[in-house]
């Protein structure tokens, strides 16, 4: 039986070209045969030439933009795909998609966190600028495990997705910068090292950043990747999923016409 899982990012991938080369040929190494993942990045229109990380800070913008991942997922399950990714630390409408979808829904900070927490006893994150850092922390308080993360840095010198593109051409900077920053976090106690950001995951990736000071760099795609197969082999083999009575509850489907038909 094939598998066939959904990514979506919440960056406009147009003009990444890049990270969308990246992408696809992890992929290819990360899952095995048979299985077949698509990419899917944000609406290019709202973003107009401005990258998630410049605008994803204003509260309201963020939830106006990234409301499109819930119909991009519901769209995918109507496609036949057998789960979806969030690919973005900002982890869009989680619960809602999850309380929308029979698919597995995987988030990847959450699935990357989970991990962690069986690699190393503390670990650390580090994201592109302070403010994508302070959304970090929040994420981490929301997934309530705060006591394994010894530190949440930012890059030195703050960078956006198009910088991080343009580096898998010249990634010296980004890859020095990056280092410093974990090897600060080693210091400080972490055994693992999480990029928190996917486009700086594929940079490290490309350029064999697996391990600083004898601590583990997480490859956040690849487990994300993983992870939706394990979410996909607990479905189908042990009848297991997302559990509806509390957070993740299903409206009916009278209600959903309802609402539809009302907007």
């Amino acid at each position: 039986m094939g598998t066939r899982i959904w990514y979506q990012s919440m960056a406009p991938l147009a003009g990444l070209s890049g990270y969308v080369d990246a992408l696809q040929r992890h992929a290819k190494r990360a899952c095995p045969d048979g299985v077949e993942v698509v990419f899917n990045g944000a609406s290019e229109a709202p973003y107009r030439g401005h990258m998630p990380t410049d605008i994803l800070k204003y509260p309201y913008v963020k939830q106006v933009l990234q409301a499109e991942a819930i119909e991009f997922c519901r769209q995918a399950e109507r496609d036949g795909f057998d789960a979806v990714v969030l690919g973005s630390f900002s982890e869009p409408f989680l619960a809602e998609i999850r309380s929308l979808l029979e698919i597995p829904v995987i988030s990847m900070p959450e699935s990357v966190l989970l991990t962690a927490c069986s690699l190393a006893e503390q670990f650390a994150l580090v994201a592109l600028t302070q403010a994508s850092a302070r959304r970090v922390r929040s994420l981490v308080r929301r997934h309530g495990i705060e006591s394994r993360v010894c530190a949440i840095q930012s890059l030195a010198t703050p960078v956006n997705e198009s910088d991080l593109d343009a580096a898998f051409g010249a990634p010296r900077a980004i890859v020095a910068d990056f280092t410093a920053v974990a090897e600060q976090a080693v210091n400080a106690g972490a055994d693992v090292v999480i990029p928190a950001e996917g486009v700086l995951n594929e940079v490290l990736y490309a350029n064999g950043v697996h391990n600083v000071l004898g601590a583990t760099v997480m490859d956040c795609v690849g487990v994300a990747l993983l992870y939706a197969e394990l979410q996909i082999n607990l479905k189908r083999r042990l009848g297991i999923g997302v559990g509806r009575r509390w957070t993740y509850a299903k409206p009916p489907l009278e209600l959903l016409e309802q609402i539809k038909h009302s907007r």
